[in-house]
C-alpha cells in the first residue's frame, strides 16, 4: 500500500467543510475592507526566499523544499506568501499602493506534529506601497474583526522590534548575553547564537526561559522614532477598543521585519497568526524601494477552534424508483433549491439514516411524495409551494 506523505494532512468530511467556510469567511471579510484578492504561483526561485528571510534562518538552511529544475535552475516550494507577494507587486503595480489577500498551500520540511504540517495552508493579507501607521493599524484592526467573525477566542500580543540599525546594535548585545550563557543554553539555541542570535528569545525550553528572562531589553536600543512609532499605533488599538499585550520578547523569525511585530494566541499558547512590518524588503530583493505590512494566519490551526456541525443543505432526496428521482430532481433544480441525494439507489431505510446522521433538516421522499420535518418528525404532503 503506498501511504500520504509524512507530514501532509488529508482535508475531508466535516473538515473539508469547515476549511471552505473558513476560505469564504476569510476572503469576504477582507475584500470587504478593500484588499484584492491574488493568487501567486506556488513554484519560486530559490534566490527569492534565500535574500527575503535570511540564507542563515531555519527556513532556509532546514526547511525549504529546493529542487532543480530540468533547466538547472534552483526552484523552491514557497514557505511563506509574503515574499511571493513583493515579488509580485515589483512586477505588476510597482508605482501604486495595494492591498492583497490570499488563501493558499505552503511547504516547510520540519518534525510533524500536531497543528505543524508539512505542506499546510496560510491565509494572509499585505499592503504595500507607500505606508504609514495607519497601514499598520488596518492591517491589525481588519485581523481582529475577522477572528471575531469566527469566534475565535485569542490575545494579540504586539512588540516593536526597532529598524534594522536599532536591531543591529541590540542583536549585538544579545549575542554577548548568551555568548556569556553558552553553556546553560539548549542545543538548539546554541546553533541559533552564531547566525540567528534573535531567534533565541522564541525559545520555548525552560532552561532557555531562565535565562531570557534576564538578557537586554529591546526597548533600550530603540531609537525615538522607532519608539514613537509604536506609541501612536497603541493609541490607535486604544481608540478603537482593541485589547493588546504588550510583549517585549516578542520576534519574528524572518529577517525582513522591523519596527511593528504581532501575533494571535490563544488561551492553550498556540499561534493562530502573526505579521508586522517590513521596510527594507523590496530592497533587500533589489527590486525596488516600496514598504510593506502583513499578516498570516495558520489555517489549520484555525480549523482546529471552529465548530461547524450545520448542514448547510437543508434538503435530502430519497428514493427507490430512478425515474421518480430524476423527475425530483429536476423540480429541484429548476425552483434553485439546492439539495443532496444518495450516491447510489440502496434501501430507503439505510437513506433515511444518512440523511439524519449527515444533519440534514429535511427529508424529500420521492416514493411517498412527502417532505418529513427531522427535527420534529412531522410529516407533510411534497408541494412546491411549501419549499419556496
Amino acid at each position: 500500500m503506498i501511504e500520504q506523505v509524512k507530514g501532509t494532512n488529508n482535508i475531508s468530511n466535516g473538515l473539508s467543510k469547515k476549511y471552505f467556510a473558513l476560505q469564504k469567511s476569510f476572503i469576504e471579510n477582507f475584500s470587504n475592507f478593500g484588499y484584492e484578492f491574488v493568487i501567486t504561483p506556488t513554484i519560486e526561485h530559490a534566490e527569492l526566499f534565500q535574500k527575503s528571510i535570511g540564507e542563515y534562518s531555519e527556513i532556509v538552511t532546514k526547511q525549504m523544499y529546493q529542487f532543480k529544475d530540468k533547466a538547472g535552475r534552483d526552484i523552491v516550494l514557497r514557505p511563506e506568501g509574503t515574499s511571493s507577494f513583493v515579488r509580485y507587486h515589483a512586477q505588476v503595480n510597482k508605482d501604486l499602493t495595494k492591498k492583497y489577500i490570499y488563501f493558499g498551500q505552503m511547504f516547510r520540511y520540519e518534525n510533524p506534529q500536531k497543528n505543524r504540517y508539512r505542506e499546510f495552508t496560510q491565509a494572509g493579507a499585505e499592503i504595500i506601497g507607500n505606508i504609514d501607521i495607519f497601514s499598520d493599524f488596518q492591517i491589525i484592526n481588519d485581523s481582529v474583526n475577522f477572528l471575531k467573525q469566527l469566534n475565535v477566542q485569542f490575545t494579540l500580543n504586539i512588540n516593536t522590534i526597532g529598524s534594522i540599525i536599532d536591531r543591529k546594535k541590540y542583536v549585538k548585545e544579545l549575542y554577548k548575553f548568551f555568548k556569556m550563557n553558552y553553556e546553560k543554553l539548549s542545543s538548539e539555541s546554541q546553533e541559533k547564537l552564531e547566525n540567528n542570535t534573535l531567534r533565541i528569545l522564541d525559545s520555548n525550553v525552560k532552561a532557555d526561559k531562565n535565562i531570557i528572562k534576564n538578557a537586554p531589553h529591546i526597548y533600550d536600543f530603540l531609537s525615538k522614532e522607532s519608539l514613537e512609532n509604536f506609541d501612536n499605533i497603541l493609541q490607535l488599538l486604544d481608540a478603537k477598543n482593541i485589547q493588546y499585550k504588550k510583549n517585549d520578547r516578542l520576534v519574528r523569525g524572518l529577517d525582513y521585519y522591523n519596527d511593528l511585530t504581532f501575533e494571535f494566541i490563544t488561551s492553550e499558547g498556540v499561534v493562530i497568526g502573526g505579521g508586522g512590518r517590513y521596510d527594507k524588503l523590496s530592497e533587500i530583493l533589489h527590486i525596488g524601494n516600496f514598504k510593506g505590512v502583513g499578516v498570516a494566519f495558520g489555517v489549520e490551526r484555525i480549523l482546529d477552534l471552529l465548530d461547524l456541525n450545520e448542514n448547510n443543505n437543508k434538503y435530502y432526496l430519497i428514493g427507490t424508483n430512478i425515474e421518480k428521482m430524476i423527475e425530483y430532481s429536476k423540480k429541484l433544480d429548476l425552483l434553485n433549491i439546492p439539495f443532496s441525494k444518495p450516491a447510489r439507489i440502496s434501501k430507503i431505510n439505510s437513506q433515511f439514516k444518512e440523511a439524519k446522521s449527515n444533519n440534514f433538516q429535511y427529508v424529500i421522499n420521492s416514493d411517498e411524495d412527502t417532505i418529513k420535518n427531522l427535527a420534529d418528525n412531522t410529516t407533510i404532503e411534497f408541494s412546491e409551494k411549501e419549499l419556496l
